[in-house]
């Protein structure tokens, strides 16, 4: 059963460049161990939603909290709690370039670790985990960009991983992948799930909201919330999904 709130939104509004609207007046709340879907056409606002609640956007109405503490710029210009919350929320963008910028597998996966100030023997042993989790130990060595989109799928998943954080954000992590790629992942998630992981994937694959969610928040092609609900209800609420564009 799901736990305490771990995070907490309340009416996020943001707008990009003060004129592209994102989200409007959305609320979120994700329990601990809970496995949430956030459902919506491509452009509803979903990347956004998680790009705020892994403390990359700020949005100009509304508030977000994290583990009881508030978390906006001002918060997270303190070094102590920066580190508070880049320890316990971790983020897979869609798009695998966007964590993978070293000169090998192996250096991104350090990374993360160097950032919460781990020594070089914890280091060493959590990326040797990781990768022999995730069945990259023999592109350690490689360039990620040498790699193939599943490849660098996995290995992006293992800087998120290697910092073992307590929520875990996926955004479209099926996309563009090949059927073997997208089935291991699914099983990966499954796995993560049973493990107590929190999850919230962000997704219009209703069939993987169904496989893998206890809940699932429905948002629209205005940006707001138009469902929220258990996921069997939302699933099966046809005038919902093809108001949100996702049937």
């Amino acid at each position: 059963m799901p736990g305490d709130i771990l995070l907490s939104a309340d009416g996020l509004s943001h707008r990009y460049l003060d004129r592209y609207p994102a989200l409007d007046s959305v609320s979120v709340e994700v329990r601990e161990g809970e496995s949430l879907a956030l459902l919506g056409a491509n452009g509803s606002g979903k990347s956004t939603l998680l790009k705020v609640l892994a403390g990359l956007v700020f949005c100009r109405a509304g508030s977000f909290e994290a583990f009881g503490e508030q978390v906006n710029e001002e918060t997270l210009a303190d070094h102590a709690a920066n580190a508070r919350f880049r320890s316990r929320v971790g983020l897979v963008f869609q798009d695998p370039a966007a964590q993978l910028f070293s000169a090998s597998v192996s250096e991104d996966l350090q990374f993360g670790c160097r950032q919460l100030g781990l020594d070089r023997t914890e280091t060493t042993r959590r990326v040797a985990d990781v990768a022999g989790m995730l069945g990259i130990v023999d592109l350690l060595d490689r360039s990620p960009a040498h790699l193939s989109l599943g490849q660098q799928k996995r290995a992006a998943i293992g800087t998120v991983l290697v910092m073992s954080p307590q929520v875990l954000l996926f955004d479209e992590p099926t996309a563009a992948l090949d059927p073997r790629t997208t089935a291991w992942l699914v099983g990966l998630l499954t796995r993560l799930r049973a493990s107590g992981r929190t999850l919230v994937i962000a997704t219009h694959d209703l069939g993987l909201a169904a496989e893998l969610s206890d809940r699932a928040i429905v948002l629209g092609e205005d940006h707001r919330v138009v469902a929220h609900a258990a996921t069997p209800l939302a699933l099966a609420d046809q005038r919902v999904l093809t108001a949100a564009n996702l049937i």
